[in-house]
């Protein structure tokens, strides 16, 4: 008898029901969920139990019933992973401060005649009313997350909206509303030229302040009446939208439980908590015990993309992410959002920026639109296999700063080696020069930036300024723009037999250290990322890059100096790094239509501004003496260059040429011949080595008497 009771003892004690902490998480928010279908139900009165419940909801809240079914959907989708507006922590609370205090102002219902009677007998009527609207206005700044002022401007213009249609609008539509920026036509004391273009300044330097300046060199005449013709910025409206159709994420809840089991069966414990869905990446926030070594999780991402089914076989872990201690892991969507150029330009990132130079980039795994400022970069590397979205990239970087600046404020050099990306944006007013298509003149206009750097920097010196910005502020002074230059394939100017790579990479390493204050920036973008193209010393001084669908780790490596590149999804799906930051940030580009770089090239050309072409852009300022040989096409720099290298050696061969200079065969012995001509090499004597370098141990002397 005594081991029948202990074993029915044990029997009783063995059934304990043990529920998962995210089981419990589920079956609170069915009941959430739930709570909020009956009670939008039982406002058609019909069924019994239905009826009844509407009639103690309205007995207790009065008309505020009408707000539950939004608090229990909130309470329902906080306990949820999905990132949405209703399932916010502040959402709630406020929602919650919010019903109470309208029930209680308005005496709504059993509890609110309750609540009103003890605040009325403590504060006295005026005091419970203005403690009560004090409630309410604090659970709307936290139901919406914003300042006091920004509430007000949203009522302000609800009751404008509310108004236009009872009364009628008499303002301006938004197509015929228009910002323009106008440039006064007085004439400016002390101002300087640029490219032939004069730009008014509406304050004028004191004239009682006498203010000693270091001597610098005259500026051109300006005339007394500027014509300046006014600009009026382009409006988003004019901009097509796109219905790319949304994403498809899968089961998310099913996909966060693989996860889970899959690391539990490989010894690691760690939770889910939050899930971002993106245009093309889900991303799953992975919480890991304390002691876990980061290493064994990025070790199991092939048996996790297995575990996951990844429609492309791959997904990418991001351990940990920047600024949170979590681990993220990016499961390429089913299908992929087309991100609208529209609403870029619409976004409030892009709407509140200050700079003039913030270019639109994309939407990031948590769809959080991201823009990036070309003065804080102030250079990017691009690189990209064909068909990633890079030259969509280098479209929306062109079209932003079409969108938010003038002529006057930017200058734009195209560079175009395969005739067919940039072409379309000749005869843009903001063009410093027309669009150019040929390698040979990278180096004029290389040579151009750096002469003009110089200029600005000694400016700066005499004015006593740090940057552009601080200069143009100064009255008195004339405007200088920025001057952006875009190169859509480094690797055809690199690797071309007609201009030497190393001067290439000397003008783009010289510009990218000094041009910093001078307001000059450039964006190289490139489909080989190799060490040929992307030297180490391009890459020293360009921090800021932007990594596409590549081919291979190694190609990550070269322009990110780390992998993910390989991983990328094409098609707009990018990998941003910038300046200030260790490690890149997945973005889906945003995409412009062809129909829309039309729309907005037809817009600026229709402003009645001509494109002011300036001809020292591709005027070779080099000496007479080292002007083009008799062959044509090796003269200039690559002749000095030449000199340079054959000064280090007795013996200078065609075949060393090449290789000190990555020349191929023809122009090293173009070259060869035109060394032979300037007297720096001695004729050929048939020796196998070599014709003997004549111009002993100092070149630049040579060079000098050279150029007299």
């Amino acid at each position: 008898m005594r081991r029948r009771r202990i074993s029915k003892v044990k029997n009783k004690r063995a059934f304990r029901l043990k529920l998962k902490k995210h089981t419990v998480y589920s079956i609170a928010q069915i009941l959430f969920f739930s709570a909020s279908i009956l009670i939008v139900l039982s406002f058609w009165r019909r069924g019994t139990i239905l009826i009844q419940i509407n009639e103690w909801l309205f007995a207790l809240f009065s008309w505020t019933t009408l707000l539950l079914p939004f608090i229990f959907l909130s309470f329902g989708l906080l306990l949820t992973k999905l990132k949405t507006p209703l399932s916010q922590p502040n959402v709630v609370i406020g929602g919650i401060l919010f019903f109470v205090s309208m029930a209680t102002i308005s005496q709504a219902g059993v509890m609110g005649q309750v609540f009103w009677v003890s605040f009325r007998d403590l504060l006295t009527p005026a005091g419970a009313y203005t403690v009560l609207v004090g409630l309410i206005l604090i659970g709307f700044v936290i139901i919406f997350n914003t300042s006091l002022s920004h509430l007000g401007l949203f009522v302000v213009k609800v009751l404008t909206i509310i108004r236009s249609f009872i009364v009628g609008d008499t303002r301006l539509s938004k197509k015929d509303y228009v910002r323009n920026f106008e440039m006064v036509k007085k004439p400016v004391a002390k101002q300087r030229s640029f490219l032939g273009i004069s730009f008014g300044r509406k304050d004028e330097a004191p004239k009682n302040v006498q203010v000693s300046l270091p001597a610098r060199p005259a500026p051109n005449p300006i005339p007394k009446e500027m014509k300046v013709v006014p600009w009026t910025l382009p409006d988003p409206s004019i901009l097509s939208s796109i219905e790319g159709g949304k994403t498809d994420t899968g089961d998310v809840g099913k996909n966060a439980n693989i996860i889970e089991k899959t690391l539990e069966s490989f010894g690691i414990s760690a939770q889910i908590e939050e899930v971002n869905p993106g245009p093309a990446v889900t991303q799953y926030s992975l919480k890991v015990a304390i002691g876990t070594k980061l290493s064994k999780i990025t070790a199991l991402e092939r048996d996790l993309a297995l575990a996951l089914a990844a429609p492309t076989g791959t997904i990418r872990i991001e351990a940990p992410i920047p600024g949170r201690d979590l681990v993220g892991i990016e499961l390429p969507n089913k299908s992929l959002e087309t991100v609208s150029f529209k609403e870029m330009m619409m976004s409030p990132e892009m709407t509140s920026a200050k700079s003039k130079l913030t270019v639109a980039l994309g939407l990031d795994v948590s769809g959080r639109a991201i823009v990036a400022n070309l003065v804080k970069m102030p250079h990017i590397l691009i690189a990209g296999q064909t068909g990633s979205g890079k030259s969509v990239c280098i479209n929306t970087f062109l079209a932003s700063l079409l969108f938010r600046t003038t002529p006057y404020e930017v200058k734009l050099i195209l560079v175009d080696p395969k005739r067919v990306e940039l072409t379309n944006f000749s005869g843009v007013p903001h063009l410093l020069a027309p669009v150019i298509v040929d390698s040979r003149q990278v180096i004029q206009i290389l040579g151009y930036l750096k002469k003009e750097m110089d200029t600005r920097l000694k400016t700066f010196e005499q004015v006593g300024v740090r940057n552009l910005e601080a200069y143009n502020e100064m009255g008195g002074m004339q405007l200088i723009p920025h001057i952006v230059l875009v190169i859509d394939e480094l690797a055809e100017i690199m690797l071309s037999t007609q201009i030497s790579s190393v001067e290439v990479e000397e003008s783009i390493m010289r510009i990218a250290q000094l041009s910093r204050a001078t307001g000059i920036h450039m964006v190289l973008a490139t489909q080989r990322p190799s060490v040929d193209v992307i030297t180490g010393l391009i890459k020293a001084n360009i921090p800021c890059r932007i990594a596409f669908a590549v081919a291979s780790q190694i190609d990550s490596r070269v322009i990110l100096d780390s992998p993910g590149a390989e991983k990328l999804l094409g098609r707009g799906d990018m990998l941003f790094l910038p300046p200030d930051q260790a490690k890149p940030l997945r973005i889906q580009g945003a995409f412009v239509p062809d129909g829309d770089i039309k729309k907005i090239i037809e817009y600026v050309k229709s402003q009645g501004v001509e494109a002011v072409n300036d001809p020292s852009v591709f005027v070779d300022t080099t000496p007479a003496g080292l002007g083009e040989g008799s062959h044509g096409g090796g003269g200039g720099p690559l002749l000095e260059q030449a000199i340079r290298v054959s000064a280090g050696y007795e013996r200078m061969s065609i075949s060393l040429l090449q290789r000190k200079m990555h020349l191929g065969y023809n122009k090293a012995a173009d070259m060869i011949e035109q060394l032979e001509l300037v007297g720096a090499l001695a004729l050929s004597d048939g020796n196998s080595k070599g014709r003997q370098v004549l111009i002993g141990g100092d070149p630049d002397s040579f060079i000098t008497t050279l150029s007299k």
